[in-house]
């Protein structure tokens, strides 16, 4: 990745990415109409600066995982999923083979709120704080909740992410 650009995941604003990718405006616009809204230089300076991809792909009713996928090879990226550390985040989750062996007693399914434009840091850290010691949290995204990931990290809990499969991520949340 080039340094001097900045990384094209879900939480990306849109200003950031045309501004370092100007070239991958028509691509989002193929993803819906909605963002020929775009071409208005206020709506740009504006909304475009405020607005992620993923509360785009939202109003484009797009898929999030497939438009910041299509974004990132178009601009010579590796897929998301295939990328499961940033080198900007620091964030290190091995990816492992099978999940912990502590018993699972909470499961919070992502998806729908971020396929709804919420960010689920409440519910996974509401749901994580209530862990009790052998207690296990289950939690799943369709992409590496890399930046959840580092808070629960720094809050002192145990994270293990499986590998993507059929674009979803499980991640599991232990406290120590």
């Amino acid at each position: 990745m080039n340094r001097n650009k900045t990384d094209i995941t879900p939480d990306t604003k849109v200003g950031e990415l045309l501004d370092d990718y100007p070239e991958l405006e028509s691509l989002l616009r193929r993803f819906s109409p909605a963002f020929s809204a775009l071409k208005n230089p206020i709506l740009r300076k504006t909304v475009a600066r405020v607005t992620s991809l993923q509360q785009a792909a939202k109003v484009g009713n797009a898929d999030v995982v497939e438009m910041v996928n299509a974004l990132r090879k178009e601009a010579g990226l590796a897929a998301l999923e295939d990328r499961f550390c940033s080198d900007d985040t620091g964030v290190e989750v091995p990816v492992a083979d099978k999940a912990p062996d502590t018993r699972v007693t909470h499961t919070l399914d992502v998806r729908p709120l971020i396929q709804a434009g919420e960010h689920p840091k409440e519910a996974v850290l509401s749901l994580a704080d209530r862990l009790q010691k052998g207690e296990c949290l289950l939690f799943i995204a369709p992409f590496p909740p890399l930046p959840l990931i580092d808070l629960l990290k720094k809050k002192g809990f145990t994270v293990t992410m499986l590998a993507p499969h059929n674009g979803a991520v499980h991640t599991f949340v232990e406290r120590r």
